[in-house]
């Protein structure tokens, strides 16, 4: 079991999975989840400022997610997620993006109860030219190893 702290800080993870978008994949999970017509119409993306059919913002994240998953590790003290800061979205996900996600522990930080920490994880979703295309800093509350002991 990894504790708060033991966590290695500054020391990037890389999913062993990939996901390719596509046209399909685009439109299928914006028309559930997020219909703006560039996301579900090639005629409407061509017009935008992209030029061309992307995927919408919150697919992207759910990727980012899912890929995260892949990363092999053991298991953690994790108690919850305490949310996310300094999204961005830094470039568009396009048809034929092959996808994947690194991971890096940035910082470590007690909570305000004694058994348990924070610790944040910076979240890069990059595309097959190594362009980061979503970024957003991770908070999760642990278990400190000395309130286990």
């Amino acid at each position: 079991m990894i504790y708060w702290e033991d966590v290695v800080l500054h020391t990037p993870r890389e999913s062993t999975a990939s996901y390719c978008l596509t046209a399909d994949n685009i439109k299928a999970f914006a028309t559930e989840w997020d219909p703006f017509p560039p996301h579900v119409d090639e005629s409407a993306a061509a017009r935008s400022p992209i030029g061309e059919l992307f995927a919408a913002g919150v697919h992207l994240l759910s990727i980012t997610i899912r890929l995260s998953h892949s990363i092999a590790h053991e298991d953690t003290a994790s108690i919850a997620g305490r949310g996310w800061e300094h999204l961005r979205f830094h470039r568009p996900g396009v048809v034929g993006d092959e996808l994947r996600v690194r991971v890096t522990h940035i910082d470590r930080r007690p909570a305000s109860r004694r058994e348990r920490g924070v610790l944040v994880s910076r979240f890069e979703l990059f595309n097959q030219r190594g362009e980061v295309v979503v970024s957003f800093d991770n908070n999760v509350v642990m278990l400190r190893r000395e309130a286990a002991a």
